[in-house]
């Protein structure tokens, strides 16, 4: 009696043996899928289309795991400007904090290397603005966590340079706010007309300039 042929599967078709549960994304993971749908979205259909129905379709996930780790379209919204505010401004390296003031404040400022562009960060911050009238809380919600976290990173930065007698400064909150003023530019001019968004090679050289200028007042003589 002949053996019987066994059957094979095609190559890259084999059965993995034993099937296990799904795996699962961690919450971080899960964060970045919803973000990085959020910014492929919003480049796609404006921020409109960024609907939680789409994106939980566009991270691979149902829209109950979407609303499992962002309760509501609005806290996404304002997880994601807390991830692009922590893209500008970091705190130094402790190898970093060696260097000269003028490259300390460079590399504060210098940090947001992938520039994925303002656009969609604007777009939210029109919606948020919109809702201020009606839920006031919002806008100081991002002044608190957004404006006033760059304001104590670079705070901090301008006491160390007090500390070596590197600057000359009376009241370094004051004038780490003007820094920040200096450096970015005038919100309201995008908030009107996208066009006008500063290139990536525009905010660079505005760093290079208001950091300048700034050192030119305050250095130790």
């Amino acid at each position: 009696m002949g053996s019987i042929p066994v059957k094979r599967p095609p190559i890259g078709q084999c059965d993995p043996g034993r099937r296990g549960r799904p795996v699962t994304l961690s919450t971080d993971a899960r964060r970045k899928a919803i973000f990085a749908a959020l910014e492929e979205l919003h480049s796609e259909a404006g921020l409109d289309g960024a609907t939680m129905q789409a994106i939980a379709r566009h991270a691979g996930m149902s829209k109950r795991t979407l609303y499992d780790v962002f309760p509501s379209r609005t806290t996404l919204l304002r997880a994601y400007m807390d991830k692009v505010a922590e893209q500008f401004i970091q705190p130094l390296s402790a190898p970093e904090t060696a260097l000269p003031i003028a490259e300390r404040l460079t590399r504060l400022m210098s940090r947001n290397a992938r520039h994925q562009g303002y656009g969609l960060p604007l777009e939210i911050l029109r919606t948020f603005m919109a809702q201020v009238p009606a839920c006031p809380e919002i806008g100081r919600d991002l002044v608190d966590r957004l404006m006033q976290r760059d304001l104590r990173i670079l705070t901090a930065e301008l006491d160390r340079g007090v500390a070596r007698a590197e600057i000359n400064l009376d009241d370094t909150g004051k004038a780490a706010a003007l820094l920040l003023d200096m450096l970015r530019p005038w919100p309201l001019e995008s908030l009107l007309d996208p066009s006008r968004l500063a290139s990536p090679e525009g905010f660079a050289a505005r760093t290079r300039l208001a950091i300048g200028v700034f050192l030119g007042g305050v250095m130790a003589r």
